[in-house]
Formats: C-alpha cells, sequence, structure tokens
C-alpha cells in the first residue's frame, strides 16, 4: 500500500500542473523542431527569474513566454488591470486592440520585424472590450529574428495621456547564429 501511495504522489508529481493554453502550440507543424530534444522538457518559468521576458512602463503589460519557430517569433502576452492600482480604475472596462504596424526592433534599432498576426486580441481599428477585473492572454506573430539576433524590443505605438500602448523593452531569447538549440534564456 505505501508503493502505491509512493508512486501516486511520484506520478502527480511529474506530470504538468499549468493550464492548456499554457503548453500549446505557438504553430503546431513548428513547435517542436527536430533536433531540439531540450524544447520539451525545458519549459519557461513564470514569473521568469532570469529576465530576457523584458520591461514595460505598463503594469498592465506582461509578455509571458517568447518562441522563436522556422517561420516565426513569438509572443505570448496578457493584458489585465492589477487589484492593487492606486488609481481605483479595477472595476469597470476598457478597450484593447493591437496596432498591426507594430514591430520587433534589433536593440541597435538597425533591423525590425513585421507583425503576421494576432491571436486573441483584435488589431486597430477594431477593438475588444474587456472588463478590468480580467487578464487577456493573447499571441503576436511576428517575422523571424534573424539568425544571431538576441535582444529586441516590441514597438506597437507612441504611449500618450490617452492611450497606454503595448511597449516592452529588453526581451532576449537564444538565437545562435548556427544550427545550435533556440531554446529561450
Amino acid at each position: 500500500m505505501k508503493a502505491t501511495v509512493a508512486l501516486i504522489l511520484f506520478v502527480s508529481a511529474c506530470t504538468s500542473h499549468r493550464p492548456p493554453a499554457v503548453n500549446a502550440p505557438a504553430d503546431g507543424a513548428e513547435y517542436y523542431q527536430h533536433g531540439q530534444p531540450m524544447a520539451a522538457i525545458l519549459p519557461r518559468l513564470y514569473p521568469d527569474p532570469q529576465g530576457g521576458l523584458g520591461h514595460s512602463q505598463d503594469p498592465d503589460i506582461r509578455v509571458t513566454d517568447i518562441r522563436l519557430t522556422a517561420s516565426y517569433t513569438v509572443l505570448y502576452m496578457s493584458f489585465g488591470k492589477d487589484k492593487s492600482d492606486r488609481n481605483g480604475n479595477y472595476y469597470g472596462s476598457s478597450s484593447i486592440s493591437f496596432n498591426p504596424k507594430a514591430v520587433l526592433a534589433t536593440a541597435d534599432g538597425k533591423r525590425t520585424y513585421a507583425l503576421i498576426k494576432t491571436e486573441g486580441i483584435p488589431t486597430s481599428p477594431d477593438t475588444r472590450d474587456i472588463k478590468n477585473d480580467e487578464r487577456v492572454p493573447f499571441i503576436l506573430y511576428f517575422e523571424r529574428l534573424d539568425k544571431g539576433v538576441e535582444s529586441f524590443d516590441l514597438f506597437e505605438c507612441q504611449s500618450d495621456n490617452q492611450n497606454s500602448c503595448f511597449n516592452v523593452s529588453g526581451m532576449t531569447i537564444q538565437n545562435a547564429t548556427g544550427p545550435a538549440s533556440q531554446l529561450p534564456k
């Protein structure tokens, strides 16, 4: 009986307790590439203890993962108000959308990568109304970073008093110039 209980505890400790949406492939045909077996056993930790997921001036915007596929640079993001917001606007609603002209830019600004498609968030001028107590996950697909580009920023638009843009700086990912692994940092 003790051996059975120990086996059950061991098996349950080895299974993923993350929601299925987090483990969903970015692009089913390209997510786990041949010759990269480590990608399947080294998932990202949330929140990211090593950095690499960037920094935004807007505390409501969060990058939760970055993946490279054969065709795309994929950003997993979320938007949601903080309950402890000192402005007291946790209750109510907001409208969100994403600028179709948004780009990823290399840290030196010499190269940009265009937005290809979005999932979970409409592109402007369409909007999505959300309650301020709701956290909305979404996925952004950009052109794939060139080999060797490991540090980049997301620029959606210029923020002002009326609008907060999904701008994130200081994102990093392993992207070797050779056939080496492309695991996130």
